[in-house]
């Protein structure tokens, strides 16, 4: 009975993330290639405009940059599909009744896809790139991807439920994560700025996890790893606080479709 009740839930969630895509680009020309175009064009300007300046800043900066355009969009796009995950759905939830956090996985797990294909792309820079990636720095950067998810899935939790009664979140986000992007050491280095604004920046949860990245994918070494797992458990309380305020709240949110 578990076995199948399993298999009737992942049947499901396979399904809505099919929907989720369907949706997220009907009517669209290109279609998911969007997907590849949008950090690779966010790339490319600013990689003209600052590749002549002080050598590209850093070593490697083709990487440096394109590493951390990608998981600033894979955080972007986890947090705005979450936040959304439950209101697209509306029309399917009104009709059937299955667990809501399906419908919220659905869009996360359509984030994570969007940052796999992006990872392919990386994969091609880095072969013309002298980078140095270890065995343990690659699975050191597959455990932060993981705590990136359930970081934007502890969030969604509560943006999900607030966004449908308070449709003003998705422009206070947006504008949010815009100034997200400036405070996040993505296409400059954080050694050049003084060390009291380092300390400060090192405070946004998303440079640590890029610095690290970095580090472990351009030279092979492991750091920052425990604000990682500070992260981790951070992320984990949020998902798990999060999950019981979402099952609380989800079943009277439907008035407000």
């Amino acid at each position: 009975m578990k076995n199948q009740l399993f298999t009737n839930k992942k049947d499901l969630l396979v399904e809505l993330v099919r929907t989720s895509f369907k949706l997220r680009y009907n009517n669209s020309l290109l279609g998911f290639i969007w997907v590849i175009l949008k950090p690779l064009l966010t790339f490319a300007v600013l990689y003209v405009v600052f590749s002549r300046f002080k050598g590209g800043w850093v070593d490697n900066f083709q990487i440096y940059l394109l590493l951390g355009i990608i998981l600033y969009t894979y955080v972007n796009d986890g947090i705005m599909y979450g936040m959304k995950g439950i209101l697209e759905m509306a029309h399917i939830i009104l009709k059937v009744n299955f667990p809501r956090e399906i419908a919220l996985a659905s869009s996360l797990i359509l984030a994570f896809i969007n940052v796999a294909i992006n990872l392919v792309v990386l994969l091609v820079f880095i072969s013309f790139n002298p980078v140095s990636p270890t065995f343990i720095s690659i699975l050191y950067f597959i455990v932060i991807l993981g705590v990136i998810f359930v970081l934007v899935y502890g969030l969604s939790f509560f943006t999900s439920i607030i966004l449908v009664k308070l449709r003003d979140l998705e422009h206070i986000a947006t504008l949010v994560m815009q100034l997200l992007f400036y405070a996040t050491p993505i296409f400059y280095p954080l050694e050049i700025l003084p060390e009291r604004f380092q300390r400060i920046i090192l405070l946004n949860p998303l440079t640590i996890l890029i610095q690290a990245s970095r580090s472990a994918i351009i030279n092979g070494e492991i750091h920052y790893y425990v604000e990682v797992f500070l992260l981790f458990l951070i992320s984990l309380i949020l998902f798990l606080v999060g999950s019981q305020y979402f099952k609380k709240n989800v079943k009277r949110v439907a008035e407000n479709f």
